[in-house]
């Protein structure tokens, strides 16, 4: 019987390498608490209860949740606000992927996607001018953006992306901000809630 690990040289440096966790540990602490103050920005809890009225409070409510592995890579993610029912999903998903990128997500499904779908096509033209990406997978789920399971909305007339979405029976958007840019990713994920509720007014 083989019981003899071979290591490569990578793998050699690798496995005696400590301080590595201490390091991913502050770094996971780090955007925990910057996802936080997202999820508790009072401005931005405001001016989503006067978009989505008559809403019990525990839709405004933050949860953040992390993981080791998603496609073999730590992660993270906020949601706020959140309704997962089973057939009524409304939901803004700020993602952090480790050594990938950062993400926000718009999930709608249900009742709210019926009410809000005709404003969102009356405000295409806000899609088609920003790297705003659609799911066209049928599997909502999958926060790994690329041409697999998603479409840039400018690739996309105001027909298919409605025809998309109809087919699906979900609307999911998404936008990207590389992890390089690290240091404006508060900015970021606020931005891109204040994008949305545009998106849907």
């Amino acid at each position: 019987m083989q019981t003899k690990v071979i290591l490569s040289e990578v793998e050699k440096i690798t496995i005696g390498n400590t301080s590595f966790f201490s390091v991913k540990r502050e770094i996971i602490s780090k955007i925990i608490n910057l996802l936080g103050e997202v999820g508790n920005n009072k401005q931005l809890i405001d001016s989503w209860k006067n978009i989505l009225v008559n809403e019990e409070e525990k839709l405004f409510e933050p949860k953040i949740s992390k993981g080791e592995n998603y496609l073999g890579l730590p992660y993270l993610i906020l949601d706020f606000p959140k309704k997962f029912e089973e057939d009524n999903q409304f939901a803004v998903r700020s993602f952090f992927w480790w050594g990938k990128y950062f993400a926000n997500f718009l999930l709608l499904s249900g009742n709210d996607l019926k009410k809000l779908l005709p404003t969102i096509l009356s405000n295409y033209s806000m899609l088609i001018n920003k790297e705003i990406f659609v799911s066209i997978n049928d599997d909502r789920w999958i926060h790994s953006i690329d041409t697999d399971y998603y479409s840039l909305t400018k690739n996309l007339s105001v027909d298919e992306f409605e025809n998309t979405i109809k087919k699906n029976g979900y609307l999911k958007l998404a936008t990207i901000l590389p992890i390089a840019d690290f240091d404006i990713a508060g900015d970021y994920f606020v931005e891109q809630h204040f994008f949305f509720q545009k998106l849907l007014s």
